[in-house]
Parts: C-alpha cells; sequence; structure tokens
C-alpha cells in the first residue's frame, strides 16, 4: 500500500503549499494518515462507473472530487513512509489505516504498549521533519 504513487502529471509538478502545509505539523500527519483510505478512494483502477455522472450534475466523470483533492497529499504522504522503518511503518499502518486497538498492535508486533507509543510519536515527527527544508551544517 505504502510506496506505490499514483500515476497522474498533478503529481511531477511541486507539491502545492497547501498540501505541504498539512504534513508540517503532527495533527496534519495524523490527519492525512486518517484520511489515506477515504471512502473516495477507488478500490480498482479498472473499471470506475460514469453512468449516473452524465445524469447527474453533482458527479464528475465517475470520480470522486475528493479524490482529486487528495492525490498529492497522498504521494507525498506515501514518499515520506518510504523513508521511515518497517517497524515505524507497520505502527502507523495498524494504528491509523486498520484502526486497530493499542493492545492488538503490541500483541500483533510483539512489543509493549508503551513501546507503541513512542513508536508511533517517533514515526509521526520523522514524517513531520522529513518535509522541513535541510539545515546548513
Amino acid at each position: 500500500m505504502w510506496g506505490k504513487l499514483p500515476p497522474t502529471a498533478s503529481l511531477r509538478r511541486a507539491i502545492p503549499s497547501s498540501m505541504s502545509a498539512l504534513l508540517t505539523h503532527p495533527a496534519g500527519v495524523v490527519f492525512a494518515l486518517l484520511r489515506y483510505t477515504d471512502w473516495w478512494q477507488p478500490g480498482t483502477s479498472s473499471v470506475i462507473q460514469v453512468g449516473a455522472a452524465r445524469r447527474n450534475l453533482s458527479h464528475s466523470d465517475g470520480i470522486p472530487l475528493g479524490l482529486l483533492g487528495t492525490l498529492d497529499e497522498r504521494a507525498e504522504l506515501c514518499r515520506r513512509m518510504q523513508q521511515l522503518s518497517e517497524a515505524e511503518r507497520s505502527v502507523l499502518f495498524l494504528w491509523y489505516v486498520r484502526q486497530l486497538a493499542v493492545e492488538d498492535i503490541a500483541k500483533d508486533l510483539r512489543i509493549s504498549r508503551r513501546q507503541c507509543f513512542r513508536r508511533r510519536a517517533s514515526a509521526i515527527r520523522k514524517i513531520v521533519e522529513l518535509g522541513e527544508p535541510q539545515r546548513a551544517a
């Protein structure tokens, strides 16, 4: 799931300032992780239904408007997630995407509850830091 960037021309451009602002603080990272698998993300790209879109003005060509508005955000989140360790990615995936209880995460990963909280906080900090410009030494 992580690391596969959506194929779109808009992803080749620079990340918009509003999107980069979302991932500049821990709350924004959590928000992006929680909505990574929102209802408008298509389950498959092989079939997109467009029949009703032609008759209803609230739809656009079968692609929900929310999906297009979050592609750059998802791509940037994927890019940053690739740079985390497997242990950090696993905690974030189980916590925010699968939304398991901390006890279940600890059991699955064979670590303590406290270590789950520590890894989660550390991973979120790293995602924020990965978006910061490199400081001169």
